[in-house]
């Protein structure tokens, strides 16, 4: 008959919670065995339903049938790409962006007086003044270039 004083000493350590994860990975192989000594067979069944447990992995529908189970759903998160996320900024962009060029299209198609210059500028009653003094000879100038150019051009 073979000495396990040091499986015992395992299994007093294990109970206590004072082994290594090595430690109970012998105890584990030991348990796994088929000749085990007859007072030892009493932990038998807690090792081998250890192994049966850690054997027993969850598929991948577990889940979906938990769920479908309680009611409840769950919705897994997508992934934004960073064109998506910035779209509403291009979209503002583009209109200001319209909104600038159609301002400018409107102010110089209206002729803003934001665009004359101050040189440019004359009063109303310069305007009248300007007017009264060169009407007349002006006019005079301007009929007899009128009939000097009918005379030259016949």
């Amino acid at each position: 008959m073979m000495d396990y004083k040091y499986i015992e000493q395992l299994i007093d350590r294990y109970f206590q919670g004072d082994t290594t994860l090595d430690e109970e990975q012998i105890l584990r192989r030991f348990f796994a065995q088929t000749d085990i000594p007859d007072h030892l067979q009493q932990w038998l069944p807690l090792f081998n339903a250890q192994r049966q447990l850690s054997a027993a992995h969850l598929d991948d529908s577990f889940d979906q049938r938990i769920l479908a189970i309680t009611g409840e759903y769950h919705v897994q998160a997508q992934p934004i790409s960073l064109r998506v996320r910035l779209k509403p900024l291009f979209r503002v962009a583009a209109f200001l962006a319209f909104a600038v060029v159609l301002g400018t299209a409107v102010e110089y198609a209206t002729g803003s007086p934001a665009d004359v210059k101050p040189q440019q500028q004359v009063t109303v009653q310069e305007q009248d003044e300007l007017n009264a003094d060169e009407a007349k000879p002006l006019d005079i100038r301007s009929a007899e270039v009128l009939k000097s150019d009918s005379i030259n051009i016949q």
